[in-house]
């Protein structure tokens, strides 16, 4: 249904060039911004069908400053008006200063056409996918090709253990994790299952076989409980850096209707984690051979990502909230609101521990999405979500990721429709249409508005207008609030161009089968 309506969406859509918005009730979002329905006085300019004529620059850009207001109008030395024709990489339009600025398309004479490619097969197997990773000839592989043809060698290394290993009976599915430790062959069978979900971002493919082919240490059950996150109240003792290792790779294990069992886990390790206790000392890892190469920021980056997998399927599906029939779904811990928390709380620990990964980031901007459990306006979501898209975007292209390049920049193109950058246009009393960047962090703060960032034809109506925005800030008006006759402008041509810089990713990832991720793992390609 999720599906079919953003399809809908993106139907009446079409190329977007303006969205106008009469009224603005916050009161109708629903579980994401994306789904909001629009109240009956709201309705969507439609932009001109014929691309040709879409190919148009926005009005020159004029500061509005609170010191001067009768200052001449210098397009050349302007900086709230950037030209990109001297390039700067194909991500230049979204960085940082830029995002604040009006920005001139002018590659008009040679704009690339847009990207349309052939949706993936969704229903390719695993292993299908596997053989046609495998099939790349070396020289050909990128850099996401190789990660994943390197976590994929982890799974088949962890099969060849299970198989040469045979001093646990297969009616064996507990053990005492005293005597799991003392197994060096498992040990390495739970470095390679944290590394390899890790390496992949949970994408690597596994068998059935695989997954139960070992045992577990027994005191998983011991964790009865689950507790919201921010209580950090252990229910194991003793949990050792080794003792660590092997839960979180039991966590990993535990998947398909066990997610409770597996989130569990998870919050009982990072009470352990976080409560500082004097038997967890990461450090002991460095002593033993199987688990050198493992470090606490790779393990608590690794815990977040198992904590942030198991809660989203919980948050979206209630059926997998409760295992047994005495656990109750209406707990605290299983509540929506709670669930989103423990997210963001786990994507904020993945900024933190691996800073150059765009995995938080990308986490962070899913929480930012559902603004029906966040409390945020659906406007100022769709800019956070553009902010935090775009940083993911940087990083993805940093890391040389292709799925978080195509799937990051994908999010950017949708949230620039939702008005992301909030450009907002409309007409002075003198005539004159004038454009206006609104800072949506500012409220009643008119400090923060001494260079106002606009675009109008003359001084005249970029004064009326800095008088305008000005009175906003000192009467408190919310940056989320449209008045009569304004409009919420699409940046047609940075839609485009992020779009195509999509699909590009895309196309490389489609080469060896697993474009299906990015259709599966983001929202915004119908509504792009």
């Amino acid at each position: 249904a999720t599906r079919n309506s953003q399809l809908a969406i993106a139907t009446a859509v079409g190329d977007v060039v303006t969205t106008c918005v009469e009224s603005l009730d916050p009161s109708s979002s629903h579980s994401c911004f994306l789904h909001r329905q629009f109240p009956p006085r709201i309705r969507i300019r439609m932009g001109r069908k014929n691309k040709l004529k879409t190919k148009r620059s926005p009005a020159p850009a004029t500061n509005s400053s609170s010191s001067s207001s009768s200052s001449k109008i210098n397009n050349e030395n302007n900086d709230n008006c950037d030209s990109l024709v001297d390039g700067g990489g194909e991500l230049a339009f979204i960085q940082k200063d830029k995002r604040g600025k009006f920005l001139n398309d002018l590659h008009n004479n040679n704009t690339e056409p847009l990207l349309l490619p052939k949706r993936p097969n969704m229903a390719l197997d695993p292993m299908a996918m596997q053989q046609k990773l495998l099939s790349i000839p070396t020289k050909k592989r990128t850099a996401t090709a190789v990660r994943m043809i390197r976590a994929q060698k982890m799974m088949d290394d962890i099969i060849k253990i299970q198989s040469d290993r045979d001093h646990y009976s297969n009616d064996e599915n507990m053990v005492d994790i005293g005597t799991l430790k003392s197994d060096d062959s498992y040990i390495r069978e739970c470095v390679l299952w944290i590394k390899a979900f890790t390496t992949s971002d949970f994408r690597v493919g596994y068998t059935h076989e695989a997954l139960y082919g070992s045992p577990m240490p027994s005191c998983w059950t011991h964790i009865t409980s689950l507790h919201p996150l921010d209580e950090n109240e252990p229910q194991l003792r003793n949990v050792d850096a080794l003792s660590f290792v092997i839960l979180l790779a039991t966590a990993m294990r535990l998947s398909s209707t066990r997610e409770r069992f597996s989130l569990q886990i998870v919050h009982e390790l990072h009470a352990h984690a976080d409560g500082k206790y004097d038997w967890l000392d990461f450090d002991e890892l460095q002593h033993h051979g199987e688990t050198r190469e493992l470090d606490e920021h790779f393990l608590r980056f690794a815990l977040a990502w198992v904590g942030i997998k198991r809660a989203r399927t919980m948050y979206r599906e209630s059926g997998h909230r409760t295992v047994l029939p005495f656990q109750n779904k209406d707990d605290v811990a299983t509540q929506s609101k709670s669930l989103l928390q423990s997210i963001e709380t786990f994507a904020n620990e993945q900024c933190q521990y691996s800073p150059d990964s765009p995995v938080g980031l990308w986490n962070l901007g899913w929480v930012t999405h559902q603004v029906k459990h966040n409390g945020k306006h659906p406007w100022r979501a769709a800019n956070d979500f553009y902010n935090q898209m775009a940083d993911c975007c940087l990083l993805a292209d940093k890391a040389d990721d292709d799925f978080y390049r195509a799937e990051a920049a994908i999010e950017v193109a949708m949230s620039l429709v939702l008005g992301g950058k909030p450009i907002v246009g409309y007409t002075v009393p003198s005539g004159p249409k004038v454009q206006v960047l609104r800072d949506m962090t500012a409220i009643n703060n008119d400090d923060q508005y001494r260079e106002l960032k606009m675009g109008a034809s003359n001084q005249a109506a970029a004064n009326e207008a800095g008088a305008k925005e000005k009175k906003r800030l000192r009467d408190g008006v919310p940056p989320t609030l449209l008045e009569p006759g304004e409009t919420v402008l699409v940046p047609h041509w940075e839609v485009s161009r992020i779009w195509n810089y999509a699909m590009k990713a895309y196309m490389r990832l489609e080469t060896f089968g697993h474009g299906s991720y990015v259709y599966g793992e983001t929202t915004g390609g119908g509504i792009a």
